[in-house]
């Protein structure tokens, strides 16, 4: 049977390697194909596929060699006396004949196939451990998968190695007691495989534990000033990420666009293996709300639905308003600038005014000219006037 057990083993040894090593090389073939012919976000997924099936080859060849051995068992079950009676060494020199065939154990075969079995455990075996860490190193599940390929590989063998020692030593049942551990391991690398992959094609998010070192980089970029709603999502050996980060809120457009790109360029620097960082800018409100001593009534009422950029055409023209009616001939109203944070309203207002009046009345003009709009504009908390003293920025 140890015979037969080994030339069977090679023979399925010989037939999945081939196919499964055209899947690994498929899969790694479309995974690196240029991003113009497959939309990026799916570009890992191939990977991820490759690692599902080769996962499945695990599950059915764990499911395979236990049944084959307990096939196997429950011959020898049946065959009980006679096994104990060659275990317990009754019959030292024994050889049974049904039909004409001799069934005793020639020891040339045993020898050559114990050989033979040992070089395929020491080969598969170094292919598994080289194949883990390059697919550690690369981050790539496929690889990890086909890891475990070579190492099913190197355990049937190793069956068929215990195979040829218990029918040498007259204890034929450690075969299949052996198959069936074996498979159990098999089947245990087989469903982590598969379920991982599972995971990634249906885009589950990685725990929040993973993701502390990617905040941790975040936060240390000049002008950040918080970060939130991180979360990442696997593609293959590829990890993208999702984030808010808060900005100054008195930071203009560009500048906020610019912190935002110092962010994903120093996070793809210290982290090569996320392949895209989406960034959402948001204010930081607290910052503000502090500024304004108004942080209790920010954070009670951020999370109202009003859609406040509907209000600034009415803002615009209240402001333009008061300004024409109380303060003509003295402020030129040049530009209003609000601000939103939460669903409250920070109001900058750029003015200029005649060139010979003092500071002093300038001041005076600006905090009176910020009451009437403070009571004007119910939902401006602040509002700041901005004397312009040269040309307006296009």
């Amino acid at each position: 049977f140890s015979a037969e057990l080994l030339c069977c083993h090679l023979k399925l040894q010989e037939f999945p390697r081939t196919k499964n090593t055209h899947m690994v090389t498929f899969d790694l073939y479309l995974h690196a194909t240029p991003l113009v012919f497959i939309p990026f976000c799916w570009h890992g997924k191939f990977e991820t596929l490759g690692a599902l099936g080769i996962s499945v080859m695990l599950l059915g060849t764990a499911g395979g060699i236990a049944w084959h051995a307990l096939d196997i068992l429950l011959g020898l079950f049946s065959a009980a006396p006679e096994i104990v009676n060659q275990s317990l060494g009754h019959e030292q020199m024994h050889s049974h004949h049904h039909g004409g065939h001799p069934h005793g154990i020639d020891m040339d075969h045993p020898i050559l196939a114990l050989s033979m079995t040992i070089i395929s455990i020491s080969v598969k075996e170094g292919l598994y451990w080289i194949t883990k860490r390059a697919g550690e190193r690369e981050g790539s599940g496929l690889m990890k998968a086909n890891a475990w390929h070579h190492r099913a590989d190197a355990v049937s063998s190793f069956v068929a190695l215990i195979g040829v020692g218990g029918s040498m030593l007259g204890v034929k049942f450690l075969d299949p007691l052996a198959g069936i551990v074996v498979s159990g391991m098999i089947l245990k690398a087989g469903l982590e495989t598969g379920y991982q992959s599972l995971l990634e094609l249906v885009d589950a998010a990685v725990p929040s534990q993973q993701l502390d070192l990617y905040k941790q980089t975040i936060l240390q970029v000049e002008e950040v000033k918080g970060c939130n709603h991180l979360r990442g999502r696997r593609a293959g050996s590829s990890l993208y990420l999702d984030v808010n980060i808060e900005v100054d809120p008195f930071s203009s457009v560009s500048a906020a666009h610019e912190v935002g790109e110092n962010v994903r360029h120093q996070i793809q620097k210290l982290h090569p293996e996320v392949a895209e960082v989406f960034i959402h800018i948001d204010p930081a409100i607290s910052l503000f709300a502090a500024s304004a001593t108004d942080q209790g009534s920010v954070k009670e009422t951020e999370c109202q639905n009003r859609n406040l950029s509907s209000e600034h055409k009415d803002i615009e023209d209240t402001v333009s308003d008061i300004f024409s009616s109380k303060f003509s001939g003295k402020m030129v109203l040049e530009r209003i600038t609000p601000h939103l944070l939460g669903d409250k309203i920070l109001l900058q207002i750029e003015v200029s005014m005649p060139p010979d009046i003092l500071i002093r009345d300038a001041m005076k003009l600006a905090e009176e000219a910020e009451r009437e709009i403070l009571k004007a504009v119910p939902d401006a908390v602040q509002v700041c006037i901005l004397l312009r003293l040269g040309h307006a920025i296009p």
